[in-house]
């Protein structure tokens, strides 16, 4: 093994203990930060939570380039190129163009977005036609995690060049709604009360906050709407299950379903 490979071994040893070092360090610093600001505003920490992540990661990556480089400079061929790279007039226009037109425009997407902020880490946003919560946001792609709980990478270029529904910036609740059809003739108030009896008492929703509407009237039924809110973290799924069984139960036993006494 020549001296210099050797050199380059432990140059590259060296690097990797960095890059793990500059991980750690800043990833203790800026999680301090955050709960620092978050006895204060938690609004503010989960802003910032969304920027300071894609920040570390953007660190750390340049540690990387910066120990490859490293490594790449002890052999005179290679460093010979990347100084002539550096020197260059052009780099930087290189970079720019390269940042925004091809895929790594993924990494100047990314960043825009964790400081423009149309959606953080923990909100729940729809991008195109998939909905889901936001579990990650890396250098490359944004990791949305859906109610079946598949989770869709999206490239951070199509963050900007897409709309962008953010249900948790203003409202952080769930709204679920189910469709009840109760027979024609029977007294809708007292459907309508028996339906929100039945639904206000079942765990895991926001309690007070279930409305029973009048929505159709087709195939000999009147559809009730009910609408009931629920934590983000609600499994959805269950819940609108438990919404429409509770309230069928009820209007069955009451005599308001289509076909009842």
């Amino acid at each position: 093994m020549s001296d210099r490979t050797l050199e380059a071994l432990i140059t590259a040893g060296v690097g990797l203990v960095v890059v793990i070092a500059v991980r750690f360090v800043v990833g203790r610093a800026f999680e301090r930060y955050e709960q620092r600001i978050s006895a204060k505003d938690p609004a503010l920490a989960a802003r910032r939570r969304t920027t300071l992540g894609f920040l570390r990661k953007v660190i750390v990556a340049l540690v990387v380039a910066l120990a490859v480089w490293k490594v790449l400079s002890l052999y005179p061929s290679t460093d010979q190129l990347v100084n002539a790279l550096l020197a260059s007039s052009a780099v930087l226009a290189i970079f720019v163009g390269l940042a925004f037109n091809t895929p790594l425009s993924n990494l100047g997407s990314g960043m825009l977005v964790a400081f423009a902020q149309p959606l953080r880490i923990g909100d729940r946003v729809t991008v195109g036609d998939q909905t889901g919560f936001v579990e990650e946001m890396d250098l490359l792609y944004t990791t949305l995690v859906t109610d079946d709980a598949r989770r869709v990478f999206i490239p951070n270029s199509q963050l900007t060049a897409t709309m962008i529904v953010n249900r948790t910036i203003r409202d952080p609740r769930r709204v679920l709604s189910a469709s009840l059809p109760v027979r024609l003739g029977a007294p809708i108030d007292e459907a309508r009360a028996t339906v929100l009896q039945a639904i206000e008492g079942l765990p895991g929703l926001h309690h007070g906050q279930a409305r029973v509407l009048v929505g159709d009237v087709s195939g000999g039924s009147v559809w009730l709407t009910a609408t009931v809110a629920a934590p983000l973290n609600a499994d959805v799924i269950q819940l609108g299950s438990d919404v429409r069984e509770a309230a069928l139960g009820a209007l069955a036993e009451a005599g308001f379903l289509v076909g009842g006494a």
